[in-house]
């Protein structure tokens, strides 16, 4: 574990052994065109764990988020207005905001990623490529791609087995449209950091590439971008590491013409949401970091995010496995033990309010978690969340209103109403959860009344349901008044 807290993986430590002596420039990049889901987190913690293990031995450590901003958009994501077609080879960060509520339609999206990794205090740089382009930090690696053209088409005819158009240029400089494809490369001018080129009609332009009119391709772009932040390692998923892809021509592009060292990587695998298959922003399904952090803390994000192992792919499962997940979590973090399902009656019967949840646990026997406040209410919150937005519903609970409560009595027999007026009379407020199991239990026996129709009363007059959580727990942490009223209505 490192000084904030947050564990390191054995698989991360090794991977850092691997990488040398620092300092260390560790980068996680990702592309701004829709969703930055919890597929894509999936990356960044990748890249969080080996700066962790970093730092933990002492190394000079940068992690930086490289944001894709000036990338061209190439198709719409599902949720935006098909008028948004008209912008298509424009840079994300010259597209307005569909929803007008961020500067840019890159900005759309890349801040809610970003506001999501400050709730979790990740210590991490989050860096705009058209902001790097706009200040000159790839100027001299572009100008050393546009003098090196010839040898880097080789490289891609060679690895990717294409053949590349006889105007093919590594740069893609913006026109006057504000395209940045579809343009072609007439002439170099080093001296001027720009180039001339015709646009789509003919017409002969200028771009500067130390401001920012234009980028390099993206295969291209990823080995400059090595030597120009200076990176040392970066994890990359399965698609860009099978034959062919782009870390193939990256890395002979990093040695071959670049001179730059290949840094040290990590090949992670996918993960998806049970029964709706791979995260996917172009096939809509997506789901956001921030919708996760609203039903655990940011370790148990970590956690079960990155898996026992990243190079494993596996299926999120928010809904029936979700309370054993947490409960493990909460086990290996060494957190005051709840069990989540537990936590989650708790959070359906008070609510928000912390004081009464606090007595429900005390009662419980749950002394410890009822010390403190702060953490209890982050706990209701997200247990609350997750029973209205993810559990299923036969955990779907809500107490019943004392009207509420006769009505369902009214349906029961003689003998169960008799049964709970007994169980009444004997409840005592200094019960704790077992005790209560116990009474239960013995009064049911004591009667001749077979046990799962007493506690089937005992839900219906409570809950409106036959079953529910474990009797005896639940009614010692309700008040004690509230539990007499409905049983002996």
């Amino acid at each position: 574990m490192n000084e904030t807290g947050i564990p390191i993986p054995g698989w991360a430590e090794k991977v850092a052994d691997s990488l040398g002596a620092g300092p260390h420039v560790v980068v996680s990049g990702i592309s701004v065109s829709g969703n930055i889901h919890a597929g894509n987190l999936r990356e960044v913690l990748v890249a969080e764990a080996i700066a962790g293990a970093l730092r933990a031995r002492g190394e000079e450590v940068r992690f930086i988020f490289h944001a894709d901003t000036i990338d061209p958009l190439r198709k719409i994501a599902p949720t935006i207005p098909r008028s948004y077609e008209e912008y298509i080879g424009h840079s994300l960060s010259h597209i307005p905001d569909p929803e007008g509520c961020h500067v840019s339609y890159a900005e759309h999206f890349l801040v809610p990623f970003e506001e999501a990794l400050r709730e979790m205090e990740m210590e991490i740089e989050v860096l705009r490529s058209h902001e790097l382009y706009e200040g000159g930090v790839y100027t001299d690696v572009t100008r050393e791609a546009l003098d090196h053209t010839e040898e880097l088409r080789g490289i891609l005819q060679d690895v990717t087995d294409r053949q590349m158009p006889e105007h093919w240029s590594p740069y893609l400089p913006r026109a006057s449209s504000g395209k940045l494809t579809g343009m072609r490369v007439l002439e170099h001018l080093p001296e001027q950091t720009s180039v001339v080129f015709a646009d789509e009609d003919g017409f002969e332009e200028a771009a500067d590439y130390s401001k920012g009119e234009g980028k390099l391709g993206w295969r291209v772009e990823l080995a400059a971008r090595w030597k120009a932040l200076g990176v040392t390692f970066e994890p990359f998923g399965k698609d860009h590491t099978t034959s062919g892809g782009s870390t193939e021509t990256a890395d002979r592009m990093a040695r071959e013409v670049f001179d730059y060292p290949v840094p040290g990587r990590y090949e992670y695998e996918w993960i998806g949401l049970k029964g709706r298959g791979d995260m996917s922003s172009s096939r809509g399904i997506v789901l956001l970091p921030k919708d996760l952090l609203r039903i655990m803390p940011p370790n148990a994000l970590r956690r079960i995010i990155l898996g026992r192992d990243p190079a494993r792919r596996f299926d999120l499962d928010l809904g029936s496995g979700f309370p054993r997940f947490m409960d493990e979590y909460r086990a290996e973090a060494g957190e005051p033990f709840v069990p989540f399902n537990h936590l989650v009656v708790v959070a359906q019967t008070v609510g928000g309010d912390v004081d009464a949840a606090a007595g429900m646990l005390r009662r419980g026997g749950y002394v410890e978690a009822a010390e403190d406040g702060e953490r209890l209410a982050r706990d209701l919150a997200h247990a609350r969340t997750w029973a209205e937005e993810w559990a299923p519903e036969s955990m779907r609970l809500g107490l019943l209103d004392p009207a509420e409560s006769r009505e369902a009595a009214a349906g029961l027999d003689d003998e169960q109403r008799a049964y709970l007026r007994e169980v009444s009379e004997r409840l005592a407020p200094e019960m704790d959860g077992e005790a209560v199991q116990d009474l239960l239990y013995s009064t049911a026996i004591g009667r001749g009344l077979k046990p799962k129709r007493a506690f089937a009363a005992v839900y219906k007059v409570l809950l409106g349901k036959t079953s529910g959580p474990k009797a005896g727990p639940f009614i010692a942490g309700l008040p004690d008044e509230r539990v007499r009223e409905r049983l002996s209505g």
